[in-house]
C-alpha cells in the first residue's frame, strides 16, 4: 500500500552498545506530531529492563549514564516493545528519527523478532512508512545551506545531532538522553522545513521506493547526487553517481559508481580484484589506498537521491564537483566491457557460516504465514493476561525464541526442566568459551584504577561492578553449587 503521512512518530533509543544483534535497548523515547511538526500526543518514555545474559558496553554506559539497576525502573523488554509496536503501527504513521534507519530501526527489528513480534509490518502496513532526518540535514548542508549554521571540526563539516543543535541554538539539554535527542531532532526538522521547505518536501517523497527507482533506473541513464554517510564529511557526504548494475541477491537495491572516484580501476580490474578492494577493511587496506568508487543504494532505506541538476554552479564550486569531468566519467563507463556483469558478480554473497544462535538470525529468512499466526496468537494471549501458549512452530528459530520469551515474561509458568535449561543458557552466555563476565570485571577494575574518572563516571563503574558481582552470585556460583 502506498504510504501517505498522517502523522510523524519521532523516536530515539539508548542502547547497551552498537550491535543490534548482541546489544539491547535500555531506553526508548517517542513523540507523535502532526504534519506541521506540532505534538499531538504526550511523549512516551520508558527504560527497558536488561536481561541477565546481556553485559552492557562500559563505554556506552559511561556515555548514557544508564546502568542495569536504572533499567529496573522500566518495563520488561516485551512490555516496552509491545507498546512501541502499537504506537509505530497506527495507520498512516511515518516513523522517523536521526540516523534511525541505519541504527535505531535495526535495533527495533531485531528486538521485535526476538520477542516474536512482526519485525517489518509497522514499516509498510496501513499506509505506514519510515524516514530519517540525517541525510536531509547532510543534503541541506551540501545543496541548500542558507538558513542554518554548519559546525566544523578542523575545517570539516560535522553532522552530529549534538553539534547541529548547539550551532543552531536548538534545545538539547541532555545529549544521549532519548527524549532530549527526540526534541532536538524535531527542532532541527522544524528549522529545515521553515528555511528550506522545497528541499524538505522533496526529501519526504524519497520514502517511496518507486521515487528512487525512477531516478536510478534504467541503469546508467541518469547522473544523480547521492547523500550518505558512506562518503566523507569533507564532501558534505555527497557524491555524483550513476547506477550500473542490479544487486545480484537483494531486490530493490542497485550498485552505483561514484563518478568522482577512480573509474579506471572499475573498468580495468577483474571481479576478484574489485571484490578484494571493496570488502577489505580500512585497517587492512591502509589509509593511502582508496576504496573503489562503488556503493549499493537500497530503495527501501529512504536514500537521498536527486538529479544532478540540483547542483547549482555555486554549489559545484563549493563542493569541488567537476561537472564536465563527471560527464566524461559516465561516458567512459558506457564503454567498459561487461561492466554490469562484473560489478554484479562482486556482490554475489559468498558461503557464510550460519548464525551461532537463533537470536542473531533475523535476516536468515522471512517468517512463514503459519508461524506468523502462531506468534500472533501468543501475543494476543500475553496482552490479555491469559496462560502461556506453547505454539508449534515450523521454524526452529522461533521455537528457541519462544522458550526464552517465556523465561522473561512468564517465569512462574515454567516447569523445572525449562527453568534449568534457561539458567544454563544464561550461564553459558556469561561464562562460556569466551568468559565474558571475567573480561567485563577486569575491564571495570582497570577503569577504576586509572584514576581519571569523575564522580558521575565512578558511580556508573561502581554500579556495573555491583551488577557483575550479582550475576556471578546468581548464575555462576549458585549453578556450581547446585
Amino acid at each position: 500500500m502506498e504510504s501517505s503521512v498522517g502523522s510523524f512518530y519521532w523516536y530515539d533509543l539508548e542502547t547497551t552498545g552498537t550491535d543490534p544483534k548482541h546489544d539491547r535497548v535500555v531506553q526508548f523515547a517517542g513523540l507523535r506530531t502532526d504534519l506541521n511538526l506540532e505534538p499531538i500526543e504526550e511523549p512516551f518514555v520508558t527504560y527497558v529492563r536488561l536481561a541477565p545474559e546481556i553485559l552492557p558496553s562500559i563505554e556506552a554506559s559511561l556515555i548514557t549514564g544508564i546502568t542495569p539497576a536504572r533499567t529496573e525502573q522500566g518495563a520488561s523488554e516485551w512490555q516496552a516493545l509491545s507498546e512501541i509496536n502499537e504506537r509505530f503501527s497506527a495507520a498512516g504513521t511515518c516513523v522517523t528519527g536521526y540516523n534511525n534507519i541505519r541504527f535505531d530501526d535495526e535495533f527495533i527489528r531485531h528486538s521485535f523478532y526476538r520477542n516474536l513480534l512482526d519485525p517489518y509490518g509497522r514499516e509498510w502496513r496501513d499506509g505506514n512508512s519510515r524516514w530519517d532526518l540525517i541525510d536531509l540535514v547532510r543534503a541541506s548542508g551540501a545543496l541548500r545551506p542558507d538558513g542554518l549554521e554548519w559546525p566544523l571540526r578542523d575545517g570539516t563539516p560535522v553532522f552530529s545531532l549534538e553539534q547541529m543543535a548547539r550551532a543552531n541554538k536548538l534545545q538539547h539539554e541532555n545529549a544521549h538522553d532519548a527524549l532530549s535527542d527526540v526534541e532536538a531532532t524535531l527542532a532541527l526538522a522544524r528549522a529545515i522545513k521553515s528555511r528550506q521547505p522545497e528541499l524538505y518536501a522533496y526529501a519526504l517523497t524519497l520514502r517511496q521506493k518507486n521515487t528512487i527507482g525512477e531516478l536510478l533506473l534504467p541503469l546508467g541513464e541518469r547522473i544523480c547526487v547521492h547523500v550518505s554517510g558512506i562518503y566523507s564529511n569533507s564532501r558534505f557526504c555527497l557524491a555524483p553517481i550513476v547506477s550500473v548494475a542490479r544487486h545480484p541477491t537483494i531486490d530493490n537495491r542497485v550498485i552505483a559508481v561514484d563518478l568522482a572516484g577512480d573509474i579506471d580501476f572499475i573498468c580495468e580490474s577483474s571481479v576478484e580484484e574489485i571484490r578484494d578492494a571493496v570488502f577489505t577493511r580500512l585497517e587492512r587496506r591502509g589509509p593511502d589506498v582508496a576504496r573503489p568508487p562503488l556503493v549499493t543504494v537500497a530503495f527501501n532505506q529512504c536514500p537521498f537521491i536527486a538529479p544532478i541538476s540540483v547542483v547549482r554552479k555555486a554549489d559545484a564550486e563549493r563542493l569541488q564537483i567537476d561537472l564536465s569531468g563527471i560527464q566524461r566519467a559516465q561516458d567512459a563507463l558506457t564503454n567498459c566491457p561487461d561492466l554490469a556483469e562484473r560489478v554484479s558478480a562482486v556482490y554475489v554473497d559468498d558461503e557464510r557460516d550460519p548464525p551461532s544462535d537463533p537470536e542473531y538470525a533475523l535476516y536468515d529468512g522471512f517468517i512463514n504465514d503459519a508461524d506468523r499466526r502462531s506468534s500472533e496468537r501468543l501475543q494476543h494471549a500475553l496482552r490479555n493476561g491469559n496462560a502461556w501458549i506453547n505454539g508449534e512452530f515450523t521454524d526452529p528459530r522461533l521455537t528457541t525464541l519462544s522458550q526464552r520469551l517465556k523465561a522473561r515474561v512468564r517465569p512462574d509458568e515454567m516447569d523445572e526442566k525449562e527453568r534449568r535449561a534457561h539458567l544454563d543458557f544464561v550461564r553459558q552466555r556469561l561464562v562460556g568459551a569466551d568468559n565474558k563476565l571475567d573480561a567485563f570485571m577486569l575491564e571495570l577494575q582497570i577503569c577504576q584504577q586509572n584514576g581519571s574518572l569523575d564522580m558521575r563516571d565512578s558511580k556508573v563503574v561502581e554500579a556495573l561492578i555491583s551488577h557483575a558481582e550479582n550475576l556471578r552470585a546468581l548464575y555462576v556460583e549458585n549453578a556450581s553449587n547446585g
